[in-house]
This record gives C-alpha cells, structure tokens and sequence, in this order.
C-alpha cells in the first residue's frame, strides 16, 4: 500500500513538471492565435508566471477559458502531491526500511 503511494506521489511529479507545464503553455498559444491578441501582450500572456497575463489579455466569457481555469486548478492540486513526494525524497522519510533496519540492531 504505501509503495502505491510512493507511485501516485511519483506519477503526480511527472505530471505537474512535463503535462502542466507543456499543456497550459500550448492553451496559452492557442488563445494567443485564437483571440488574435498583439505581440506585446501576446509575449506576456505567454511567459509571464501564473498565467497572470493569460487573466489580464485574454477575455474571459467562454468555454475555453473556463476549460483552461479549471486545468490551472487541476494542475495545482497535482502540483501539491508532487510536492509531498519531494518532501518525502529530501527529507529521506523511508518508513518501511527504515523500521526493519531499527528492527535488525536491537
């Protein structure tokens, strides 16, 4: 059961880092075109963090906003348990052997 957890927190990491990013990036660029938003704004919609420029340029009336603000939560919520894995790998939290191993020195 817990080796399942280590693969969920693992599978969330990899999601958030390449699936989000590359995802909410290729959204971003779609509405760019889409609302044929102009190059300075464009620029920001695009690489500004949080997608603070997406929010600013980008009108907010339709489904594809709404599509991409619901994956923008999606993916924090990923981004979370990711974290806890990242938490678990640097702080070097192995319960299982690490119980076994207190176990065998007594």
């Amino acid at each position: 059961m817990f080796e399942f957890l280590i693969y969920i927190l693992v599978n969330a990491f990899w999601l958030s880092l390449i699936g989000g990013t590359t995802i909410l990036f290729l959204m971003r660029l779609f509405s760019v075109f889409q609302y044929q938003i102009e190059q300075k704004k464009a620029l920001q919609v695009l690489f500004i963090p949080c997608s603070i420029g997406f929010y600013l340029h980008v009108p907010s009336k339709d489904l594809f906003t709404k599509i991409y603000r619901i994956l923008v939560v999606f993916f924090f919520v990923v981004t979370v348990f990711a974290s806890f894995f990242l938490f678990y790998m640097h702080l070097e939290l192995d319960f299982i052997y690490g119980i076994q191993g207190y176990t065998q020195t007594i």
